[in-house]
């Protein structure tokens, strides 16, 4: 592509194995130089050089014997290796466990705290691992636990119905903004909405029926947040995610801790995580069955479709069957507000997009195409994400001119939005269409080289 180099793709800088060797405060060097260490004590000597835990983390997985060794050097029991495929059983990192807290809201506030400014290291409170066999006592946990309302907290002046409907009211527009301009616009936004609600909770009085209501706010954002960590940076941010988890427990919102669920869920399967997404849609399905009304259902079935689609499960097919058979009975039932989003379209775009996780183009590209045509206009950066994945199908299927065609249109809608992991897949594809020398597959090419590098020099956090 005229020398274009693009960024890194998302689930490139979360690999599980960087976050257990930057736990640890090892760069690649230092992180090869301890293995071949531990090789030559194990008596199995390997010779790894930086390059090659770049290539692990990257493209390529080690031999079942380099990963025993690798389990070893870390602390990880052996078991875990034979349980579970490269890398995800790196989830079971000691180095990386989250600091137990009570499922109540004491143990909520103090976890929002920590999130919104306490001291704990920035990136370490985001991305804290919680995964493999922490995660499913976590999910039991939350499942199980009971903790009575958010009482008041005499301290300070009282808040009431004004205060807390405004800042429900900003969580809204902050979903809506997120659908137009993606992740990178709210990410500013909703800490700062975060901060100022997590002070109410800690630092105001308030009757325990607005103390509820401020924890699911709370929720909401830390959700909203962790999201935008995903779109924007490419990591599944666990910390964050589990921190909304609690503060939905505390505001006795269990149709909420779903919808965290499965947005949890989402960043997991797209970095490498299928086992522990489906855990996470299994468990929010199990929490809210016959207690949420049926598009919350339908869009956690649909979740749990595309964790089993990412792990080659054809299960996920019957999924999908239930999501738009619960869909159907959506319209006569009163929805959440934060449920709006979930529609036909989104269906569709979770079948296309496991197809192509599956190998079936053709199945692919003609789900894509049903979903542009019932897509809401205003969820500007979901289509030009499916439009990209329209266009891999495409050209999967040898169709370089249609794939080029699509992949512009998704170029066009990426200018005005803020999310790597759609910029992420434009640039594979571009990757994809530069060995061809036909005129519109250089044409896209060019066009991409230029409108993602702008896009690379103007994305936040970097």
């Amino acid at each position: 592509m005229n020398g274009y180099q693009p960024r890194p793709r998302p689930g490139t800088d979360g690999h599980l194995l960087t976050r257990a060797r930057e736990a640890r405060g090892w760069g690649r060097t230092e992180t090869a130089r301890r293995l071949r260490d531990f090789s030559v004590e194990a008596g199995h000597p390997i010779s790894p050089g930086r390059d090659g835990i770049w290539y692990w983390e990257h493209t390529r997985s080690p031999d079942r014997a380099t990963q025993a060794l690798i389990a070893g050097l870390l602390g990880i029991p052996p078991a875990a290796v034979d349980e579970r495929p490269w890398p995800e059983w790196l989830a079971e990192d000691p180095a990386q466990r989250p600091a137990p807290r009570p499922w109540t809201p004491a143990g909520a506030a103090d976890a929002l705290s920590e999130l919104a400014g306490g001291s704990v290291d920035h990136t370490r409170r985001e991305l804290i691992l919680i995964a493999g066999g922490t995660l499913t006592a976590a999910l039991l946990s939350w499942l199980i636990a009971d903790p009575d309302a958010a009482g008041q907290i005499a301290s300070g002046r009282s808040i009431g119905e004004a205060t807390v409907t405004r800042l429900e009211e900003r969580a809204s527009t902050l979903r809506r903004i997120d659908d137009e301009d993606g992740g990178g616009t709210v990410l500013t936004e909703t800490a700062s909405a975060l901060a100022l609600t997590v002070s109410l909770i800690r630092d105001r009085s308030y009757a325990s029926g607005h103390g509820a209501r401020l924890y699911a706010v709370a929720s909401d954002l830390a959700r909203q947040r962790a999201a935008a960590m995903f779109d924007v940076h490419g990591e599944c941010a666990d910390g964050t995610f589990e921190t909304a988890l609690r503060a939905a427990k505390a505001g006795g919102d269990d149709a909420l801790g779903a919808n965290c669920l499965a947005f949890w869920a989402n960043a997991a399967y797209n970095t490498g995580r299928p086992h522990d997404a489906e855990a996470m849609a299994s468990t929010a399905l199990a929490a809210v069955r016959g207690r949420t009304t049926p598009r919350v259902q339908a869009m956690l079935e649909s979740r749990r479709g595309r964790a089993r689609a990412r792990l080659g499960d054809h299960a996920c097919w019957a999924s999908f069957d239930q999501a738009e058979q619960l869909l159907s009975q959506a319209d006569s039932h009163a929805d959440p507000d934060w449920a709006y989003w979930f529609d036909q379209a989104e269906i569709y775009g979770a079948r296309a997009s496991s197809h192509l996780d599956l190998g079936q183009p053709a199945l692919a590209e003609k789900d894509f195409t049903t979903a542009r045509e019932l897509f809401d206009p205003s969820i500007v950066r979901t289509q030009a994400l499916y439009l990209t994945r329209q266009a891999i199908a495409q050209a999967d299927q040898g169709h370089i001119d249609q794939a080029a065609a699509t992949g512009t249109q998704a170029l066009d809608m990426t200018q005005s939005i803020s999310s790597s992991r759609t910029t992420s897949l434009l640039a594979d594809l571009a990757d994809t269409l530069g060995p061809h020398r036909t005129a519109s597959a250089q044409d896209f090419c060019e066009r991409a080289r230029t409108v993602l590098t702008d896009l690379d020099t103007k994305s936040p956090g970097r």
